[in-house]
């Protein structure tokens, strides 16, 4: 984390001048990299967003989240979230809070490198899981383009899944604003 926070200082003068950007306005899009914690482990995560309003962005990701859990051993998930994220509120031009809503689906993994032992219900120690997930997001503006970026999100997933029913995600990160 304070790899990641030297980085974003050190770059920020790439994006640096005077505050006068309109930041969250219509066919604004930005790229974005995220490192977190979640209830069971550690994740990655990559994201885009682009803004259909002022007010109104639509957000997707893939994220990898792997860890080690007591009975069933290393583990593994793969993950595609879709969220639609309304503004909430802004605080001037230097932070910007959402609000995230949307689904996730995703392939899950245990017992990787036969580290642990088979759930009495599963056959496989692999499975799809699918579901809704809500959450918040804010973004600070360190320049024009560049942002320091805080999200957590809690979810339900569907379909048994082996790791984690109501998975919950922690992350901070960078995000690219462009036209």
């Amino acid at each position: 984390m304070k790899k990641l926070l030297l980085v974003a200082l050190a770059m920020a003068g790439a994006g640096t001048s005077p505050a006068l950007a309109q930041r969250h306005v219509k066919h604004i899009s930005s790229w974005g990299a995220h490192l977190g914690r979640s209830e069971k482990g550690d994740y990655y995560e990559l994201s885009y967003n682009s803004m259909l309003t002022d007010k109104l962005a639509l957000r997707a990701s893939g994220l990898r989240d792997a860890g080690n859990l007591r009975t069933q051993g290393e583990y593994s998930t793969y993950q595609g979230r879709l969220f639609i994220a309304p503004q909430l509120f802004r605080i001037g031009e230097f932070a910007y809070v959402h609000l995230l809503i949307g689904a996730g689906a995703g392939y899950e993994r245990t017992n990787e490198n036969r580290t642990g032992e088979l759930a009495a219900d599963a056959s496989e120690p692999q499975r799809f899981t699918y579901g809704p997930q809500a959450g918040a997001e804010v973004d600070f503006f360190l320049g024009n383009r560049l942002s320091l970026v805080a999200t957590g999100t809690k979810g339900y997933l569907f379909n048994n899944p082996l790791i984690d029913q109501l998975p919950g995600n922690a992350s901070a990160g960078l995000r690219y604003h462009f036209r």
